[in-house]
């Protein structure tokens, strides 16, 4: 089997994995959270069904929001995209298709971009090093594991830290989703730089990880949110914030303006959706940008040509040079300055031959 068919499979999974995180993870996360009431006193617990239409639309609501936060934030564009001169001509809001300057500028712009560095560094990882796709992917997960806790604690730190005064009532949401959103775009910019340093040595940790405790690709996702659930209920407790604010009210006129139905929305919602936008987006992201450097035959132009460059030179690693004036270069002739030369001397000689024919001519005596 070739290279190029050796990840066909391995894409294929990691396609199905992507709707995974988008759509199946938070709804067993939200229902894993929400589902089961527990009564401590008496030891007893209920089952919320009523919950279970807010679980099934936020949880799709935030699947989709991660989406397009993960491929927008990224970068996100196909190299059959850029060769068309981008995004706003295979959309259509341009006509100038293929044209070469927007070409030039979408090739600038993914080879610049955070989903285009990690597509390099996929591609290194598989087509040169021989790692497998399915551990690359993994290793990146890992690696993105320490930022999307930060992600969740930087929204946390600055409601907690930031002077009252400073602050609007019913804005703290919009605060909140802004600091995110600033800290998600200088995490993946700074992502590549961490994975081409150490992303093999965390390939071969996730891997071992699945061998030793035999984890399934989705358990690692739900027991990150679990964490991350559990730091940020416990962030909101030792910081003395309080999260029952009105701003949910914003989440229900939207999901009941959607859903035909009326909506229980638990108080503690806004910690799920800082929850699922940290950790979805940049998993996503992840799994996206491995879909890329897995392709079969990437441009030139994206992964480097580096390696296909002829070497001029001698064994030692002398670059040959011109030569210098007067100076040849073995397998070239003659050197041309000293052509020149030999031209000038030959010519000089033959007027000087005719010359001479001339004189002897006019001393020759008249008859």
């Amino acid at each position: 089997m070739s290279q190029a068919k050796s990840t066909l499979l391995d894409r294929i999974w990691l396609t199905l994995v992507v709707g995974v995180q988008v759509f199946v993870a938070p709804i067993l996360a939200f229902t894993a959270t929400y589902i089961l009431k527990m009564d401590w006193d008496n030891w007893t617990f209920s089952i919320q069904v009523n919950l279970l239409p807010w679980i099934i639309s936020a949880a799709v609501m935030y699947g989709i929001i991660s989406l397009i936060l993960g491929l927008a934030v990224g970068g996100y564009m196909p190299t059959r995209v850029a060769e068309a001169g981008g995004w706003f001509p295979v959309l259509g809001f341009t006509r100038r298709l293929r044209d070469a300057d927007l070409v030039d500028r979408a090739r600038l712009t993914l080879t610049q971009s955070p989903y285009g560095k990690v597509t390099r560094i996929v591609h290194q990882e598989v087509r040169v090093n021989g790692r497998p796709l399915l551990e690359v992917h993994g290793g990146l997960q890992l690696l993105a594991a320490p930022l999307q806790l930060v992600l969740i604690m930087l929204p946390l730190l600055v409601l907690r830290f930031v002077p009252s005064e400073w602050l609007q009532d019913r804005r703290l949401l919009e605060l909140a989703l802004l600091v995110y959103l600033v800290g998600l775009v200088i995490g993946l910019r700074i992502f590549p730089k961490i994975a081409s340093k150490v992303v093999g040595v965390a390939a071969v940790a996730r891997r071992i990880l699945v061998d030793r405790t035999k984890l399934g690709w989705l358990f690692p996702v739900l027991l990150l949110w679990i964490i991350e659930r559990t730091i940020v209920s416990i962030a909101f407790q030792g910081l003395g914030l309080d999260y029952r604010w009105q701003d949910i009210q914003v989440e229900r006129e939207f999901l009941e303006a959607v859903l035909p139905v009326e909506l229980d929305i638990p108080e503690s919602s806004f910690l799920d959706l800082l929850v699922a936008l940290s950790l979805l987006p940049m998993a996503i992201f992840t799994t996206m940008a491995v879909l890329g450097g897995g392709e079969q035959d990437p441009p030139g132009w994206l992964v480097g040509q580096e390696g296909q460059w002829e070497k001029i030179g001698d064994d030692n690693g002398d670059a040959a040079a011109l030569p210098a004036p007067g100076d040849t270069t073995e397998g070239t002739g003659t050197d041309v300055h000293e052509e020149l030369v030999e031209d000038e001397v030959i010519e000089e000689d033959e007027s000087f031959l005719f010359s001479d024919l001339a004189e002897q001519l006019d001393s020759l005596p008249e008859d």
